[in-house]
């Protein structure tokens, strides 16, 4: 077991971290799923308006390899299917109904699933509508069965602002866990299980090979854990899961049914009591936050601020989501607020009053403060990048369109959730993340 201290970061001290206490959601009356959050996927409806469907039936599939299927998260009728521009399908709706029936999918023993064929394991994981959890690197797309990857990372810890704690929220689903994992090691011999230092109490007795990491945000990150375990080099690929993931996994395997429970952490400065909700895959964030929302003009974000997906009120939860962020929208302007001293306003740079005191957490709105300017050398981007890259000079090969300078700055080995922080910091308002991501796409389409 390696354990690793993770030196650059920062913590962005926003107010409405969730408690922990657990209640339980009221029951849904629609649930849906996105398929534009899945990069690369070109989906194929598997059902229409009026269709009824069960707790696992198909709704869609990949056109590009209809074996990667993708499941209803409740029994009932589909009222709705949203596109967006360019007939792309955003959204389809399911009105549920409390008769809801399963699906039904292979089931095993415990001890029988390290066992298991790997072909066989990948045919079930894909036929149960789990296969999606499991993403690869470079580029982040959902795992190909072609693929041969070095590695497998299981991520069991999230440092990103007011994120849940996964050791929590999983605390009853340790067996389904060490489940998940030993299927992990069936489709690839090495699996990494990366844990928050003293906090593996969930995630005790897996198979795999154990890492705790420590230190700011972003050591909870999944491309930090692969960058000081095990790098991406050119031509090598590496799959990787959270550990909500895996327990998704273990629990159709063990269950043979559809695993459709989720844990969320409802949080932010706007969210009266923060707490964790048991709710269902997919659920209407309305209905997560129900009635525990100040007044007034919201932003409510499935993710972190830092790199999750701004929803209507009415929207959906995201397939790799469990944390509703709600945050209040910052419309009004501060007088010469350059000026004024900043008691109750963050600074990373210190240049408010309050960045001499430690520890303080603030009522953040979404008021950049600012428009964006010419980027400025000014070093402070290397302080919160733990990967092993420089990333103004990549940024700038980004922008710059020069593929060869990306590769060898080492873009394969980044995400754009890997320098978001860089867009929070930076005082030039430089959207570091979107640049990261256009390189990313530039790269993939060169090919």
């Amino acid at each position: 077991m390696a354990d690793f201290r993770i030196k650059k970061g920062y913590d962005v001290p926003i107010l409405g971290e969730a408690n922990k206490e657990t209640s339980d959601m009221a029951y849904p009356s629609f649930v849906g799923v996105c398929p534009v959050e899945f990069p690369g996927l070109k989906p194929r409806l598997d059902v229409k308006v009026n269709d009824e469907v069960k707790i696992g039936s198909p709704l869609f599939h990949d056109k590009k390899d209809e074996t990667v299927r993708f499941l209803s998260p409740a029994g009932g009728r589909v009222t709705a299917i949203n596109y967006g521009p360019r007939r792309v399908i955003e959204e389809i709706i399911i009105a549920t109904d409390e008769r809801e029936e399963h699906e039904s999918f292979p089931k095993h023993a415990a001890a029988e699933i390290a066992g298991m064929d790997r072909d066989t394991l990948i045919d079930e994981l894909r036929a149960g509508g789990v296969w999606p959890c499991i993403r690869r690197r470079p580029f982040n797309k959902i795992a190909g069965r072609d693929d041969n990857p070095k590695a497998i990372f299981v991520n069991c810890m999230d440092t990103a602002p007011l994120a849940g704690d996964p050791n929590f929220s999983l605390k009853e689903d340790n067996e389904a866990f060490k489940a998940g994992v030993a299927a992990l090691s069936v489709l690839c011999g090495v699996v990494h299980v990366c844990t928050a230092k003293g906090a593996d109490d969930s995630f005790s007795g897996s198979s795999g090979t154990k890492h705790s990491f420590s230190g700011k945000h972003p050591a909870g990150l999944t491309g930090t854990h692969i960058g000081h375990v095990s790098p991406i080099n050119k031509g090598e690929v590496v799959w990787h899961v959270t550990a909500r993931d895996a327990v998704l996994i273990g629990s159709l395997l063990l269950d043979g049914k559809y695993p459709t429970k989720r844990v969320v952490a409802v949080a932010g400065p706007s969210v009266n009591k923060p707490a964790y909700i048991r709710a269902r895959m997919g659920a209407r964030i309305s209905d997560l936050t129900g009635g525990n929302v100040a007044e007034g003009e919201q932003r409510y974000i499935s993710g972190n601020i830092l790199s999750g997906a701004v929803r209507a009120s009415e929207g959906f939860l995201g397939f790799y989501d469990d944390l509703v962020t709600v945050l209040p929208e910052g419309r009004e302007q501060r007088f010469i607020g350059w000026m004024m001293p900043g008691f109750n306003l963050p600074s990373y740079t210190r240049t408010y009053f309050s960045g001499l005191f430690g520890g303080k957490r603030f009522k953040m709105n979404t008021n950049i403060n600012g428009g964006h300017r010419a980027i400025i050398q000014s070093g402070l981007w290397e302080r919160v990048v733990a990967l092993d890259v420089f990333p103004e000079h990549l940024t700038k090969a980004c922008m710059a369109g020069d593929i060869e300078a990306m590769e060898q700055l080492g873009i394969l080995e980044c995400e754009p959730e890997d320098f978001a922080l860089c867009t929070y910091i930076d005082p030039s308002k430089t959207e570091v993340s979107q640049i990261i991501a256009e390189g990313l796409e530039m790269i993939e389409k060169d090919g």
